[in-house]
């Protein structure tokens, strides 16, 4: 059987490489990096009345407010150009 981590208290834990963690540090960072990753900032572009009306056609058919769809749609994009660089 493979152990990947031992607990040796309710705060301490030895991880699979023997290196030993304070839990409640370790859930401190993770709850820091949540908010970091949850903040958000306005972003504005100009786009043509066409490119709106399209994007809100779509998204209306797809059941979605349009800028929730802009927002997945290049979400998707850029994970997809981000892949082909890694």
């Amino acid at each position: 059987m493979n152990k990947k981590e031992i607990v040796t208290d309710t705060s301490y834990y030895t991880d699979e490489f023997g290196y030993s963690h304070n839990i409640d540090d370790d859930i401190a960072q993770a709850e820091e990096d949540i908010i970091q990753l949850k903040q958000t900032a306005n972003v504005n572009f100009r786009w043509s009345e066409f490119e709106i009306r399209r994007a809100k056609k779509i998204a209306e058919k797809l059941g979605m407010p349009y800028q929730t769809y802009i927002k997945s749609t290049l979400k998707q994009a850029m994970d997809r150009d981000e892949k082909k660089f890694m």
